[in-house]
């Protein structure tokens, strides 16, 4: 069995700093089409689901609550971080990328050229009692594009925001966003790609958003398909669509795997190779057609890798770090939040990621680490979210 060796590494002093945006445009049109900072009643009706489709602006907010209250005056707390808009996903627990823009509006109307992304998330309810609001987060950096209510197995119920928008973030090309568009800062979600709908995780998703002429006669489908599998594991997929209000959609697969099975209903490509696979699946085609319409994601392939050995025994590592106590203008430091621990196997590559929100914490204990050389760098949020630079980086050989 291999030695667990523990590392104790005194990092620098972690510094905040703020970052300052533009004001919002003051030229600009649009209707509310996304909501922050609300409560949005809830169709009557036992569910166990709510799911919504938002993201975050001004930086990834993390461990923002919201807040479902039921007929009987009780309630289910939610504790989430969104990744921004702008990226890159920081794939939080419980967060999807539902999809992905080449581009967004600035504060004229004009296009920028930079990626943007709606991000998707699922909450589990009381399904024994009657829902009658959500409670967004008290924070304008959170907003909400859409929401359903449902069951597993039975069709999802969608949820009205038609009363509570207020903010605008879906635009026609050439429309200075109004009211400081998502982000407050003058720029929005172009409405040519996002389009009047999108179809994920068996959900479809009504927008609010202006459309366009071309959004609203266009089917898209995107989606990045994994192109690994592994014996024993299963695998899924299930394609992302922008297609016009009312759509009915069939999907379509060709040059499936033996191993795997599709929904001509969702679009998902899913299944668990055996022992025996074949190596690699090529030339696999998801399409999807309304009746008039069809797309198709392009062409791709997976791979069957054997199952892994057993792993050699883990390791651990426990971390330590001096608070910090003054911004880097040198004035003191007072709404400390917690703190983000990032490490991986490389420095450049620090991709597995601790979140602790506790001002207090100066250490932690990580476990599970496979033998080899390990990285690790720590960085500080405040209460408004704002995140630091990383610490200089520290090493450690688990053996």
């Amino acid at each position: 069995m291999p030695r667990i060796s523990i590392v104790t590494a005194s990092l620098m002093t972690v510094w905040l700093s703020m970052t300052c945006f533009s004001s919002s445009a003051t030229a600009a049109g649009g209707t509310p089409d996304a909501v922050s900072n609300a409560t949005i009643p809830l169709p009557a009706g036992n569910y166990t689901l709510l799911s919504l489709l938002g993201a975050g602006a001004n930086g990834s907010q993390r461990n923002q609550v919201f807040v479902v209250t039921y007929t009987d005056g009780t309630t289910t707390t939610i504790n989430q971080s969104l990744s921004d808009w702008w990226g890159p996903p920081q794939n939080f627990a419980g967060e999807s990328t539902v999809t992905q823009m080449p581009y967004l509006l600035g504060p004229t109307g004009a296009t920028v050229n930079h990626l943007v992304y709606v991000y998707g998330y699922t909450f589990a309810i009381d399904g024994t009692k009657t829902p009658k609001s959500l409670t967004l987060p008290d924070n304008r950096n959170v907003s909400v594009l859409a929401i359903d209510v449902g069951t597993v197995g039975t069709a999802p119920v969608q949820v009205s925001l038609a009363a509570v928008d207020n903010v605008i973030g879906i635009v026609s090309n050439g429309t200075a966003p109004a009211n400081g568009g998502w982000d407050t800062s003058g720029y929005a979600y172009s409405a040519s790609l996002l389009g009047t709908s999108i179809t994920h995780g068996g959900s479809t998703f009504t927008l609010n958003g202006p459309g366009s002429a071309t959004a609203a006669q266009t089917l898209q489908i995107s989606g990045a398909p994994p192109t690994t599998a592994e014996v024993g594991q299963f695998y899924s997929f299930t394609p992302t669509v922008v297609a016009p209000t009312g759509s009915t959609l069939t999907y379509a697969v060709a040059n499936a795997p033996a191993w795997a099975h599709f929904s001509a209903t969702t679009g998902t490509l899913s299944g668990t190779p055996a022992a025996g696979s074949a190596t690699t699946d090529a030339n696999i085609v998801v399409s999807v057609s309304n009746g008039s319409q069809s797309a198709a994601l392009s062409a791709f392939n997976i791979t069957v890798q054997p199952a892994p050995a057993t792993p050699a025994a883990a390791g651990t590592a426990s971390i330590s770090w001096t608070r910090p106590t003054e911004n880097t203008d040198g004035s003191p430091l007072t709404n400390l939040a917690g703190y983000v621990v990032r490490y991986g196997t490389s420095p450049t590559a620090l991709n597995n990621v601790i979140s602790l929100a506790s001002a207090s914490t100066s250490s932690v204990e990580i476990t599970n680490l496979a033998p080899g050389s390990w990285d690790f760098a720590v960085s500080a949020f405040n209460t408004a979210n704002v995140e630091s630079p990383l610490s200089p980086v520290v090493g450690k050989t688990i053996q």
